[in-house]
């Protein structure tokens, strides 16, 4: 036999033994479908379990379980619900979602609904977030008592939200839009809208209610005067006589009298139970406050948003000192656990840092930009009972 024969005898079997083996026979297993199986159902609740995990299986030509070896990417069709790349969804909202997986050319969706059953009792914390001031898209957050499980509570006809105040026996939650110059209703369980309480405000800021039932609100812009409404939505009159330009932070001592914070003259000015001006309280020691505050004392501490500090007077008006300077960065929203432990918004670390009665830092309770939390600048503890 020629040695070419032979030659020609090895290539022919060679290539039919490598035709034998190769990953296109028939015979050899490849993806062909997927499946996913959520670990809590297709139903979430903002306020039970918001959250699943998502798993993707894999199936051959044969109708055979088969392992995927390529990267799971995931999505979803709008923000109802947020989903990370592990397959963990998150509900952020009322309403029906779609989520992706996709493995090379292959994709399946789930449909998953997300509801809002009654609020539990408990502790839960609502941060308003400013995101780029002027630019949005704004949002209430809700988050748990341990700063967790954050939800998108409201994102509807926002404009630069600045405030959030409950009115518990209407079922009601204000949120005061300084863009728009309106404070709305919402549903205080569910923060659907219900409509508007007020129009027409030069940049409505803080909103407190006072010691006479009565919604007070800040402007920004305008005259600067404080406005006073019934809890109906009623204007009642325009509080006082003097302008405090960028007003932003408002609270009373123990004898009635209001004070009132402007954020940029840098000063506190103060007013009697009748709304008539009594000067200047503080007029140095603050670069930009926003919130301020008494204590049992008539201590006065206030938010300086562009110093990065919490700063503290006397009753008399006297700097006393910085009480917190470390970590915070543009401080705005305050509000007060029934301990005496305190939360501040930190806008500059996207953060909401919880403190003692005497501003030491106990944590971030808030972690920095928890849910999607930017800008916070309202913080607000409801208590559910």
């Amino acid at each position: 036999m020629s040695p070419i024969f032979l030659l020609l005898l090895a290539l022919i079997s060679a290539c039919s033994s490598d035709s034998n083996t190769t990953d296109d026979s028939p015979n050899t297993p490849i993806l062909s479908s997927i499946s996913i199986s959520s670990s809590n159902g297709n139903q979430l609740d903002l306020f039970g379990t918001n959250t699943t995990s998502l798993s993707v299986m894999g199936t051959d030509q044969f109708g055979d379980d088969i392992a995927i070896t390529e990267t799971v990417t995931w999505s979803a069709n709008n923000d109802n619900v947020s989903v990370d790349q592990n397959g963990m969804v998150t509900a952020q909202k009322v309403g029906n979602s779609m989520v992706e997986a996709a493995v090379g050319s292959l994709s399946k969706t789930i449909a998953l609904t997300i509801v809002d059953s009654e609020p539990q009792p408990g502790t839960y914390i609502y941060v308003s977030d400013a995101v780029n001031f002027n630019n949005g898209p704004w949002k209430i957050f809700r988050y748990d008592e341990n700063g967790q499980n954050p939800i998108v509570f409201i994102d509807e006809d926002l404009a630069w939200p600045q405030d959030i105040v409950f009115l518990e026996d209407q079922g009601q939650v204000l949120i005061s839009n300084l863009s728009s110059g309106k404070i709305n209703r919402h549903d205080a369980a569910t923060g659907a809208l219900i409509g508007s309480f007020a129009t027409d405000i030069s940049g409505p800021t803080r909103m407190k209610i006072g010691v006479d039932n009565l919604l007070y609100v800040l402007q920004w812009q305008g005259d600067g005067l404080v406005l006073r409404y019934g809890l109906d939505g009623t204007l009642i009159d325009k509080f006082t006589s003097v302008a405090v330009p960028q007003s932003i932070g408002l609270d009373w001592d123990s004898e009635g009298n209001l004070y009132v914070s402007s954020y940029s003259g840098a000063f506190v000015q103060k007013f009697d139970a009748e709304g008539n001006n009594l000067g200047k309280f503080i007029s140095s020691d603050v670069e930009g406050p926003t919130n301020i505050w008494f204590d049992e004392n008539d201590t006065l501490f206030a938010n300086d948003w562009t110093g990065n500090k919490v700063v503290q007077f006397d009753s008399e008006g006297n700097f006393v000192k910085n009480v917190i300077t470390s970590g915070i960065n543009q401080p705005e929203g305050v509000d007060f656990f029934p301990n005496g432990d305190f939360l501040i918004g930190s806008g500059g670390t996207s953060e909401v840092r919880q403190y003692d009665s005497n501003g030491n830092f106990i944590k971030n309770l808030v972690s920095a930009g928890a849910g999607g939390l930017v800008r916070p600048n309202a913080v607000r503890i409801r208590v559910i009972e």
